[in-house]
């Protein structure tokens, strides 16, 4: 114990050991301060900065980059990635080049940071695309400032680009906008009586009756049924009463090998808002009780529990569609599951010379006339409009439409 004593009263009085001592501890003094200030400044950054992360999977990924490119936010930008306009629709052709962007909106600090991961695609098979992630950060921002920019771009989506009803297709576990059809007026789908206006009136009950299901503690839920002959005009319809209700289409297709229960259960549940689901040619994938053999990875149980189930989707409605009602098991279509039954079928001469009417406008003599050779006989609205189709450029040659049947099974034989 003396002579460590000694040693360290040697050591205390040598400049080399000392100075050693008193950089290692400036060392340490500095390591510490270091962790306290990384520590300091995360918890600063949490509490003053927000941020939002999009992919490009989603409807939001889509309409901020429609929100970025309308207000010019990154015009600044010295770093560009051309696209060829499929960046998002709606946008010049140009996007921020992977990595961080800095830009000012209204008084606030902004950061884009943008990654692309070209091993991960998102898509359909015929238009895959990289994996595009967004992550949005503001200065003393609000989260709900970076969902009203979304907000302003999915009206702008809306209004400026839009040329119809949103369309989404299931792809795994998500829904991919493929698009958008082209927008049809109701009056366009030819039905004999009015059972369309009863439809679309319906329909639009429902979207505007959420507080009339909650008053009464029902599910707010709406099954629809259209079935009739091909070429009757279901999927016109569908279409027809999404243009006219400003909704977008989530389409199912059940019949899909891969598609399971629970993704079947989870789709329904997470459909876009604001959009018509639609399962068409049902038929096709299950048949009568006797006959509902497992055709595809959806069983009929799970189908029926997706469609009203506990976890059933709510405040959106179901169309289903079939050319053989008959074939249906009646737990698919009652009441709770397929509310509205709504038929489709051929149309008698007086429907048909409506259509003859738009192909003609000007030619009221000729479309009595074609009405009048159709007589008692019935056709589907397909029939008829590729028979005009076929004499587009004729009118005379269109009302003379004897020979009508026999034409189309002549074209079709082509």
């Amino acid at each position: 114990m003396e002579a460590f004593d000694q040693f360290l009263t040697s050591a205390l009085t040598s400049d080399f050991f000392a100075g050693g001592l008193a950089l290692g501890a400036f060392g340490v003094a500095a390591a510490f301060l270091r962790i306290a200030f990384m520590a300091m400044y995360r918890v600063i950054v949490r509490r003053v900065w927000v941020s939002l992360t999009l992919d490009n999977r989603s409807a939001a990924y889509r309409h901020f980059c429609i929100w970025m490119e309308q207000n010019n936010v990154l015009s600044h930008s010295r770093h560009v990635r051309m696209t060829d306009g499929k960046w998002a629709r709606g946008t010049k052709g140009y996007a921020p080049a992977p990595g961080r962007h800095w830009f000012f909106w209204r008084g606030k600090i902004c950061r884009l940071e943008r990654d692309i991961n070209e091993k991960s695609k998102v898509g359909a098979a015929h238009n895959q695309r990289p994996m595009e992630v967004l992550n949005v950060t503001v200065l003393f921002g609000k989260v709900e400032t970076i969902l009203g920019w979304i907000a302003e771009g999915r009206a702008l989506s809306q209004t400026r680009d839009r040329i119809g009803p949103g369309l989404h297709i299931l792809k795994g576990d998500w829904w991919d906008h493929v698009g958008d059809v082209p927008r049809r007026s109701i009056n366009t789908v030819l039905v004999d009586g009015d059972r369309i206006e009863k439809v679309l009136e319906d329909m639009r009950w429902f979207y505007g009756a959420s507080d009339w299901y909650a008053e009464r503690g029902v599910p707010w839920r709406r099954g629809y049924l259209f079935y009739g002959p091909p070429g009757t005009g279901k999927s016109s319809l569908i279409r027809a009463l999404a243009s006219d209700l400003s909704l977008d289409i989530a389409s199912l297709d059940i019949g899909r090998a891969t598609l399971t229960d629970d993704d079947l259960r989870e789709a329904m549940m997470c459909a876009p808002k604001s959009s018509l689901i639609t399962i068409e040619d049902v038929d096709a994938v299950f048949t009568g009780r006797e006959g509902r053999e497992k055709r595809s990875g959806v069983s009929f149980s799970g189908l029926l529990n997706a469609i009203d189930g506990v976890a059933a989707q709510e405040g959106r409605a179901l169309v289903m569609t079939t050319n053989h009602k008959e074939r249906l098991d009646p737990a698919l279509i009652r009441p709770g599951r397929a509310d509205v039954h709504t038929k489709l079928g051929l149309v008698s001469a007086a429907t048909a010379r409506r259509l003859f009417e738009r192909f003609f406008p000007n030619e009221e003599d000729l479309s009595l006339q074609f009405e009048q050779r159709l007589g008692d006989q019935r056709f589907s609205p397909a029939q008829i409009q590729g028979w005009l189709l076929a004499n587009s450029t004729d009118a005379y040659s269109a009302a003379q439409a004897s020979g009508l049947e026999h034409r189309l099974k002549d074209i079709a034989a082509e």
